[in-house]
Formats: structure tokens, C-alpha cells, sequence
């Protein structure tokens, strides 16, 4: 991306060009993620042309939820949100509907589900809460907590990986490259034990 490009999103006088590395796009999933009429798509993600990505379409998504224009580059001041309101009412949702308690945990879902402009929830309501998780709190590093503890990491990472080596130009690799050979294949739950920390105990 070059400083011109950035500067049409940040505003910053002072935009540095950046080279894609440890950048997060949104993935074709999170963008079908959201229903018709979802008033927080179009807060989370934008739409932007950069002539000098190597991708052929050149229209990218990108995280809309954190640009702000500010003046200089990489000073923001924004606060990474770590619990919201909205996080707090699907928490009860979710504790509810353990319970077995479907009216009460409904009432908090529809909550959320009101202010983003959408209607009743459909389907299993357990179900329900697990994806408005997944819309109202996506790129805020939720998602692999969330899979991790209702069991679904690895089932869920490995699909994705499919997806992307069945189809890699749809997660914007450029024509005729391709994800490396391992990628996907050793989804864990945890990170291994580093080599020096393991090296001190033979219960390892």
C-alpha cells in the first residue's frame, strides 16, 4: 500500500507506505456473515482500490472499525475495546439459554440484534447468539476464544483452510500462488512449549 493509498483512508499528512506483512483482511466468511440489512457491515468493513497490491481485482476489504483520520502516522489514540455493552448482553444470552432459560436469553439477544437494525433471530437460539457474536464483535479478537471454548476451533479452522486451498485467489492471493504446503495442516488448541522452557524439566 502505498502513502497515497493510505492517506485516503487514515488522513494522516504524513502517511508511510506499508507493505501488507501481519495486515488483517476481512475473509470472504466474515463478509457473508452478515445479514441483509446489517447496519454494522458497513461500519466494520470498507472498500478500497489499491493499484499497488499485487491481487487483479484490486478492490480490497479492510478493517473499517479502527480508521480514524489522524494526523500523524500510527497515532491514532483510538482504545482497543476490550468488553462492550453489547458483549455484556450476549453473555447473558448465552448464560440464559444454558439454563434453559430461552425467553429471558432471547430478550438480551434481540437487544443487539435491534440496534444493528435486523429483525427476530431464526433457528436455534443457542446458535443464534454463537453468530451475532461472531458479526457484533468481529475483528475485536473474540472469534478463536469463542470457538476454542464451545469446541469448534479446530473443526472450523481446518474447513477454513480448505476453503482458502480449494480457492485462493477468493482470500486474495494473487493468480497461480498458492498457500503454502503446511498451511491448515497442524491446527492446535494451544501454543507448544517453548524448546528452553521444556528443556528444564524432564516431565515434559
Amino acid at each position: 500500500m502505498t502513502a497515497t493509498e493510505l492517506a485516503t483512508l487514515s488522513g494522516t499528512s504524513n502517511a508511510q507506505p506499508l507493505d501488507g506483512q501481519a495486515n488483517n483482511i476481512p475473509t470472504p466468511d466474515i463478509i457473508a456473515a452478515y445479514e441483509n440489512g446489517d447496519k454494522r457491515k458497513d461500519a466494520s468493513i470498507g472498500y478500497i482500490e489499491l493499484e499497488s497490491a499485487p491481487w487483479e481485482e484490486e478492490i480490497y476489504p479492510y478493517i473499517k472499525k479502527y480508521v480514524r483520520p489522524h494526523s500523524l502516522h500510527n497515532n491514532h489514540g483510538m482504545n482497543w475495546p476490550i468488553y462492550r455493552y453489547s458483549e455484556v448482553l450476549l453473555f447473558l444470552a448465552e448464560a440464559l439459554n444454558e439454563q434453559g432459560k430461552d425467553g429471558e436469553a432471547a430478550e438480551y439477544l434481540t437487544m443487539v440484534r435491534d440496534r444493528a437494525g435486523l429483525g427476530p433471530y431464526e433457528g436455534d437460539l443457542g446458535e443464534a447468539i454463537f453468530r451475532e457474536r461472531r458479526v457484533e464483535l468481529a475483528f475485536e479478537n473474540k472469534r478463536w476464544f469463542d470457538l476454542v471454548r464451545t469446541g469448534r476451533a479446530i473443526e472450523v479452522m481446518t474447513a477454513f483452510g480448505e476453503r482458502v486451498k480449494a480457492d485462493p485467489y477468493a482470500y486474495y492471493y494473487p493468480k497461480g500462488r498458492e498457500p503454502r504446503p503446511h498451511a491448515f495442516n497442524d491446527v492446535r488448541l494451544y501454543y507448544p512449549l517453548p524448546a528452553d522452557e521444556s528443556a528444564l524439566t524432564p516431565h515434559f
